[in-house]
């Protein structure tokens, strides 16, 4: 009797979560299918495209929050000003508060991990691999790709030290290499790769609560995006590709997760 239990209790936690089954809480969703990493890569490699062939958008949303104002030296041809929104101290707390989220959100993570791993949970509890995906994504996404990577060498200036608002630096496109910029750079948004990590855990909700913390979620991601766009620290395109780019990562190891489980675990079936 113990060991039907057991074999019963591993059916139902095992599953291939890329849907829905039975009256299980979790599951990753579409985001482990192989068309939607697909379709997440072609659009990340989409808008880097456009982006990069259409300039001007970057350059047009970014002046919107670009208030002018004349130079000091009062030198022909200069562009002086700033961006505003960077000094209000209401934005600077909301910013503040967003970049600490995933922060908050991992240690959340890896508490809940823990107390499972302790209870005896293993790698054929969705629960557990919907923990270490999303660490997983955290540390390969926002930690080594967009921040050990991509702002390191890309080398795109950001908009407050460019010559087009008020610095010395050259306009350089989206996803396009350059030694402008030697450190820190624009492209893309570090912390908008690391606030839509917060989407990667909404699969530890239950189903029927996904939709509504989804919205939440998407709201928070938005608001930091165009923070860091109203401050003149990036354009649209980085916190886009940025934010994207996480969420690329993301199912891609969820993928490779589900895929792996499949292979370790092949007598065990999903429950229906």
């Amino acid at each position: 009797m113990l060991e039907s239990s057991a074999a019963r209790e591993a059916m139902v936690y095992y599953r291939t979560t890329s849907k829905p089954c039975g009256t299980a809480q979790y599951g990753f969703g579409a985001w482990s299918e192989a068309t939607c990493l697909a379709g997440l890569l072609i659009l990340w490699m989409a808008l880097a495209i456009l982006f990069n062939s259409a300039p001007e958008f970057d350059k047009d949303v970014s002046s919107i929050f670009f208030i002018a104002r004349q130079c000091a030296n009062g030198a022909a041809g200069s562009i002086c000003g700033d961006f505003p929104a960077s000094s209000v101290h209401l934005l600077k707390t909301l910013r503040r508060v967003f970049y600490a989220l995933p922060m908050v959100g991992a240690s959340v993570v890896v508490t809940i991990a823990l107390r499972d791993l302790a209870s005896g949970l293993r790698w054929n509890h969705e629960r557990i691999r919907i923990s270490t995906v999303s660490l997983i994504t955290l540390a390969l996404g926002p930690g080594l790709l967009v921040n050990g990577y991509l702002k390191e060498f890309v080398g795109r200036p950001r908009p407050a030290d460019s010559l087009l608002f008020g610095g010395d630096l050259p306009f350089v496109a989206a996803a396009e290499w350059s030694k402008a910029c030697l450190h820190n750079c624009s492209f893309v948004s570090g912390e908008a790769a690391g606030i839509a990590w917060i989407i990667c855990l909404l699969p530890l909700w239950p189903h029927h609560q996904r939709q509504r913390v989804f919205w939440i979620m998407l709201a928070i991601v938005i608001t930091t995006d165009m923070l860091r766009v109203a401050f003149g620290r990036h354009y649209i395109s980085d916190v886009v590709l940025g934010s994207l780019s996480t969420l690329v990562i993301f199912s891609a190891v969820a993928w490779a997760g589900e895929l792996l489980t499949r292979r370790f675990y092949p007598g065990i079936r999903p429950a229906l």
